[in-house]
This record gives structure tokens, sequence and C-alpha cells, in this order.
């Protein structure tokens, strides 16, 4: 393929997307995204030499957008990562709390929702966990529960009675499974968001939206800020900040050294206030 139908191709991908999903790729990320769409048109048997036939393709039906946005996910994800914020969010920001809904977006393959459902679990909170991406093929992971050992590493020995390690597995028991839900969302799409409005005490969105320009940014903000109850809880993660352009939606509350955002209520906003 002509250097200039490679260059024309990665614009199209780009743009695309960024129309589907709010993720902006800088150039640097292009290379790799460049790379996986290459082995995928091979396997499908599809030439690069079209560039607006290979994205017309893509966009043809809903099966054939999935391709893409599974080419774009980079799963990336650990169980009790940055473990020090969530015992801060649960010990000092949630202090009192029997029961609570939460969700994790940008889940990957469910480490996070399961953390978060043994946490709740051994310190005697009743509720449920929703883990939330768009990528589909990491959501079926997520629901099976079933890791590389090596990943109990990862896991503290007070947590450890919540699984099961075999030889070459790692598997959620079914008492923490049965606490977490798996679905399919859209960041940039409120439609996906709907069921949720006003229902979530804490919405994790961890190393996610450093993806997102600033205009993606506040429409997934909005989205986030709509499933929330009043008062509800944003936690990003502890290296990520939410500058000032977002207050209007969310107010820093700090406990300890870490910052979260607390949902504000918008009395300019004719819909829905929880």
């Amino acid at each position: 393929m002509k250097a200039d139908g490679r260059q024309k191709l990665i614009e199209l991908l780009r743009k695309t997307i960024y129309e589907l999903t709010g993720n902006y790729y800088p150039d640097e990320r292009m290379k790799i995204l460049e790379y996986k769409l290459e082995r995928l048109l091979k396997n499908l048997n599809i030439s690069m030499e079209d560039p607006e036939g290979v994205i017309s393709y893509f966009l043809e039906t809903l099966e054939k957008r999935k391709l893409l946005i599974d080419l774009m996910t980079v799963p990336e994800t650990r169980f009790f990562r940055e473990k020090e914020q969530l015992d801060v969010l649960f010990d000092e920001a949630l202090k009192g709390k029997l029961s609570l809904n939460m969700a994790s977006v940008g889940c990957s393959t469910g480490q996070e929702p399961y953390t978060l459902a043994m946490m709740m679990a051994k310190r005697g909170i009743s509720g449920k966990v929703f883990g939330m991406d768009i990528n589909e093929e990491v959501l079926k992971k997520a629901r099976e529960g079933v890791y590389k050992a090596s990943e109990l590493k990862d896991i503290p020995e007070e947590y450890r009675e919540y699984v099961v390690a075999e030889k070459d597995t790692l598997k959620i028991k079914e008492d923490i499974k049965n606490r977490v839900e798996f679905r399919q969302i859209n960041l940039v799409d409120p439609a996906t968001f709907k069921p949720f409005a006003c229902s979530f005490d804490v919405v994790l969105c961890r190393n996610v939206l450093i993806y997102f320009d600033k205009t993606s940014k506040r429409v997934a903000l909005t989205n986030l800020s709509g499933i929330l109850k009043k008062e509800g809880l944003l936690v990003i993660s502890s290296t990520e900040i939410l500058s000032r352009d977002y207050y209007d939606l969310f107010e820093p509350v700090k406990f300890e050294r870490f910052f979260f955002y607390k949902k504000k209520e918008n009395k300019n906003d004719k819909g829905l206030n929880c």
C-alpha cells in the first residue's frame, strides 16, 4: 500500500474511532492500532488499498463495528489496583454505609468489579457491582471469572478466601460472582446509560478518561453524572485530576491524600436530577 494511502486510512480510522467511542488516538498510539488493523484485514482477506472501502466495511453492521471497537480497546487491569485509594474510599469516604450499588466503568476483564465485590463482602456491605465496558469480548471473559493462577499475587492474603487457586487457574467464588453483573456501554452514548439513571452510590472510571479529548470527556462525564445518585461519588485514578472545566458536574472532596468527586445538582438542567 502506498504511503499516502496508508496515511489516509490512518486518518479515517482515527476519525471513525473518535466518532464511535470518544477516544482520540495520537500518532504514537496509532502505530499499534495500524499494526492490529493490518492483521485483522489480512484475516478477513480485505485489501488496504481502498481506505474508504475499509472504513465503510466496518460501519456496515453492528457486528462489524464491534470488530473495530474490540481492535482499539487495550485490556489493562489487575486485582486491587491502587488498593490504598480503594481502602480510603470504603473506610473513609463511604464510612458507615451498609449497602452500596457501585459501577466500574471501563472494567475490561473484570478484575476491578470483583475486587470491589470482595471489599464489600469483607466489610459486611450488601449491594451490587456493575462492570461496564465497550468491548463485549473482554466482558465475556469477565463473566467467566476465571484468570491465570499468577494473578493470585495481586490479591492480598486477607481476600484470598474469595477465590479458588488451582494449578493453572484462579477462579472467583460463586458468592462473589453473584454480587457482580456486566453490561456493555459506550461512554459517549447516552442511550446506553439510560437504564442506569440515578442508580449508583459510586462510579469508578479509572485510567479511562485520559484517552478522551475535552469535548468527548464532557460527554462521558455528563453520562457518568447521570447514573450517580444525588451526591454520589466519582472515582478516577489517583494520578488523574478532574479540572475546573467540569466543576459544574462534580466537586472535589478530599479524604486523607485522595480526591474523589461528588456529583453536583445542576439546577439549570431541566432533565433528570436524582
